[in-house]
């Protein structure tokens, strides 16, 4: 509603954040990446047999978007949004909620979150955390090391088993 007064446009609410939502997509389809070793990280669990899953506070479009366009769906047994919970990151809702329809008990749950609410969220869920470096939270270095129980710069570490306990 802001956005609509403080520029005085005309399109409808709904309309302004479909043109929203879309470009938003469009940034995420063509400019996010994985982290570095993050492809490799996620065939190595594939081929270990392990579960895994998506928990994030992006809308469904965002992440059906991304999760196209970086080709790893397959290595995803379940996504999940905050959408589809009662509260969202910093609660554990959302974690909880993957962890259930995997059927993993949270304490044999590892989670990577690049943000520290996200940390919480795992922490919360009662699940291992392992922070990793993103360069839109680099400032909050500190804070989400103390907050994890381990802290990656990239995935590369986990496959050469060079992970830094927090």
């Amino acid at each position: 509603f802001y956005f609509k007064e403080r520029f005085n446009l005309k399109e409808s609410l709904g309309e302004i954040k479909a043109v929203w939502t879309e470009m938003s997509i469009e940034k995420y389809r063509n400019e996010v990446l994985l982290k570095p070793g993050a492809g490799e990280f996620l065939k190595y669990i594939a081929e270990m047999g392990l579960k895994a899953g998506i928990a994030t506070s992006n809308g469904r479009q965002m992440v059906d978007a991304v999760i196209d366009s970086l080709n790893i769906g397959q290595y995803f047994q379940v996504v999940a949004t905050s959408c589809e919970v009662t509260y969202g990151k910093p609660a554990p809702d959302i974690y909880l909620k993957v962890a259930g329809e995997l059927s993993v008990t949270p304490a044999h749950c590892l989670v990577f979150e690049d943000v520290p609410a996200g940390i919480l969220a795992g922490k919360r869920a009662g699940m291992t955390v392992c922070a990793i470096d993103d360069e839109f939270s680099r400032d909050m270095e500190e804070e989400k090391r103390q907050m994890a129980d381990y802290f990656i710069y990239d995935y590369h570490q986990i496959l050469k088993r060079k992970v830094e306990k927090s």
